[in-house]
C-alpha cells in the first residue's frame, strides 16, 4: 500500500521513463499524506486499445489511478489528488497546452480486512 497505476494511451509520446513521474507520486504521498515511501509501488502502464471522444486519432488520455488503505480523510485524499494531477499536467505540459489529452486522477480506499501483504507486520495501521 499504496498502489499506483498511471494509464495512458498508445497515441501519446511517452517520454523515455516514467520514473521521475512515478517518484513524483511517491514523495507527494510521503509528503502530503504522511504515507510511508517504503510502502508505494508504481506502474506506468500503455493502453494500446481505447476510444476517447468522437474516436479522432488526436483524442488521448492518462488516468491515474490510486489506492489507499481505508482511514483517510477526504480533505486529505482531495489534497493528494490534486498534487498528483498537477504533477501529471506539468510532466506533460506540452500536451495539455494543446488539448490532446484528458488527464484524471481517481483515489480508492482499500479494505484494510482484505488486503494481506507479506511482511505482513509492514501494513501501517
Amino acid at each position: 500500500m499504496p498502489h499506483l497505476t498511471l494509464y495512458y494511451t498508445a497515441n501519446l509520446p511517452a517520454p523515455t521513463s516514467f520514473q521521475p513521474l512515478l517518484a513524483e507520486f511517491h514523495s507527494i504521498l510521503a509528503n502530503v499524506g504522511g504515507v510511508k515511501i517504503g510502502n508505494c509501488k508504481s506502474k506506468a502502464i500503455r493502453v494500446e486499445e481505447f476510444f476517447v471522444a468522437d474516436g479522432t486519432q488526436d483524442q488521448a488520455f492518462m488516468h491515474l489511478d490510486l489506492r489507499l488503505l481505508e482511514g483517510r480523510s477526504l480533505e486529505l485524499k482531495q489534497d493528494i489528488g490534486k498534487h498528483c494531477l498537477t504533477a501529471i499536467k506539468s510532466a506533460f505540459s506540452d500536451l495539455v497546452e494543446h488539448n490532446r489529452v484528458q488527464i484524471t486522477v481517481e483515489i480508492r480506499d482499500i479494505e484494510r480486512r482484505n488486503y494481506f501483504k507479506i511482511p505482513a507486520d509492514s501494513i501501517a495501521p
